[in-house]
């Protein structure tokens, strides 16, 4: 008797791991057909341009101001040309291991007239910095601008300085971009929403501010421009040194 007892407890636990196991699979199936986990944050292609300044070159000059496999980086498509709705969009560029001081940042209309210069400190820095520019400098809707960012590696011979360029034009939020916008409950569905509107600004600082608690985004957008050596890169912190803000006559 006492033996069937024990064999019956047996197979009762069995049962129970079971349904255990079985209701357990069911949560996992069930929360990876949640809206959350069906996402797509891939960035739709863009033909890269003959002369991109996505990326620097190699060169003679100035190779020892830069370390690293990867070189200094803009985080954008490969066309380097990206659409914002912020009149103060952020810019993120990745920045190899280096023996500079300094560096600059700055924005010029298509006049080639430069509307905001910043001097920033990178001894010791390295990663993944964001550029953003302050509030009293707003772009105009429509209008193209070019950005650079670069190492000053001789603040005497400029020839072996690593730049990284990029246009910008920010454009207004139609009625269908803005419904989506609203319907979009969390942070992550609206730089899904961004993604398909082909607005690159907003979407990458939206995952930058996402990459802690959702990586996964991240990695998926910066591998769908070409990017995916770059995505597991730190962040990095600059100290801005000087800003210039420079009005055109």
């Amino acid at each position: 008797m006492r033996r069937q007892n024990t064999k019956s407890w047996g197979l009762l636990a069995l049962a129970i791991s079971s349904i255990i196991v079985t209701f357990s699979g069911w949560q996992l199936v069930k929360a990876q057909s949640t809206p959350e986990f069906m996402i797509s944050v891939e960035f739709p292609d863009a033909p890269e341009r003959a002369s991109s300044g996505r990326t620097t070159g190699g060169g003679t000059r100035g190779d020892s101001c830069t370390a690293g496999t990867v070189n200094l980086t803009a985080l954008m498509p490969a066309d380097n040309a990206v659409t914002t709705v912020a009149s103060n969009p952020k810019f993120f560029v990745y920045v190899p291991e280096n023996e500079a001081d300094s560096a600059e940042f700055e924005i010029s209309d298509k006049s080639d007239q430069r509307v905001y210069v910043s001097k920033l400190d990178i001894s010791n820095t390295s990663g993944i910095v964001k550029l953003a520019i302050p509030t009293n400098v707003s772009l105009t809707t429509d209008e193209e601008y070019t950005w650079r960012f670069t190492i000053i590696c001789d603040a005497w011979d400029h020839s072996g300085n690593k730049v990284v360029k990029g246009t910008i034009k920010k454009i207004e939020i139609n009625s269908d971009l803005q419904k989506n916008l609203r319907n979009a409950t969390t942070p992550l569905k609206q730089a899904e929403v961004y993604a398909e509107a082909k607005i690159w600004s907003e979407t990458i600082a939206t995952l930058a501010d996402l990459r802690s608690s959702n990586p996964a985004a991240w990695t998926q957008l910066l591998t769908s421009v070409g990017l995916e050596e770059i995505a597991s890169q730190p962040f990095a912190v600059m100290e801005q040194v000087k800003q210039t803000i420079e009005f055109p006559e």
